[in-house]
């Protein structure tokens, strides 16, 4: 399964980044990927003050993957009162395959203000690698990927709109969970950085013209735990007890 990070720096016009998506999507396709990540509210722009729903952005997505035979996977706004963050797969049918909506709201830019924040994971699987999606500010958080790594998860999915300025956070980030999670960590990302780090947390694929792409293969997931066996040997009961001082 070939994933393909797209570095896409999203403009104030949707009708522009459709069709600059379109153009990335059909790129990917000619180039062998299977599966695309675009960055964050990559056909909106990400913008926390107002975040926008836009009922035509998954209809936009859909027929990417359908024209290009990809899957597709990025971020938009859903919900009605208060929106969600949200990450979406779609596969090369047209079907929604899964949904996450961000768990940990940006606070420093007041995301939490006018975003509802999420409470679940997503999973999903496609040519057999099992996929966990994050998006963003999520990468700082241990705890959802601790539980992809219990789950099976081969490879996450985190679009972002992570500023330049802290870019060698967001390489850090990625490279870490991966190792964490002795699984793959694919990043698309609006100010560069695009890339995809392997079981050992070495990047395999780095934003050369913005973009990335790499071969996920689960069965070197497999190899990397059973050469360590990280989870057999986790000590969760004292790992309660530390945080609830019982």
């Amino acid at each position: 399964m070939k994933v393909w990070c797209a570095g896409m720096t999203s403009s104030s016009s949707m009708e522009a980044n459709i069709q600059r998506a379109d153009e990335m999507a059909a790129q990917a396709a000619s180039e062998g990927a299977d599966l695309v990540l675009f960055p964050e509210q990559f056909l909106t722009g990400w913008n926390p003050d107002r975040p926008r729903v836009d009922p035509a952005v998954i209809p936009a997505i859909r027929g990417m993957a359908m024209e290009h035979a990809l899957w597709i996977a990025g971020s938009c706004y859903g919900g009605t009162k208060t929106p969600q963050n949200r990450a979406i797969v779609i596969d090369p049918e047209g079907e929604v395959r899964a949904e996450y909506a961000k768990v940990h709201l940006f606070s420093p830019a007041g995301e939490e203000a006018t975003c509802t924040p999420g409470d679940e994971p997503a999973a999903f699987t496609a040519g057999g690698v099992v996929f966990g999606l994050a998006i963003c500010y999520d990468l700082r958080f241990p705890e959802l990927f601790t539980h992809y790594r219990s789950a099976g998860v081969h490879c996450l999915l985190v679009p972002a709109a992570w500023p330049e300025a802290r870019l060698s956070q967001w390489e850090a980030l990625i490279r870490g969970r991966a190792v964490e999670m002795q699984g793959y960590a694919a990043g698309a990302n609006a100010a560069g950085g695009s890339c995809i780090a392997g079981p050992d947390g070495n990047l395999i694929a780095a934003g050369e013209g913005g973009s990335a792409m790499a071969e996920i293969d689960p069965m070197a997931v497999d190899a990397a735990r059973s050469a360590l066996p990280v989870v057999r040997d986790r000590r969760p009961d004292l790992y309660r007890r530390w945080n609830t001082g019982q």
